[in-house]
């Protein structure tokens, strides 16, 4: 645990695969679909992710689908087609 003025911040180990894509879009979509459990993602937030997510955004997510476990890799072919 550490603290940073009013924050207790806990640091949990991860694997490289998980950073791979820290920083850029395609890995904010890979953590929030993963928070969100697979069994809650319908058409309705695809198609609300879809039309959030730029054509570059889009480009980046096949860039990095080697790094999305299979059904979010599933997840990011629909939201480019």
């Amino acid at each position: 645990m550490v603290q940073v003025g009013n924050w207790r911040i806990k640091l949990k180990k991860t694997t490289p695969k998980n950073m791979a894509t820290a920083g850029r879009m395609s890995g904010l979509v890979i953590q929030a679909l993963r928070y969100m459990k697979q069994e809650n993602i319908d058409d309705r937030i695809i198609k609300k992710l879809k039309g959030k997510l730029s054509d570059e955004d889009k480009k980046q997510l096949m860039s990095d689908l080697r790094y999305a476990p299979a059904w979010i890799g599933e997840i990011f072919k629909q939201l480019n087609s």
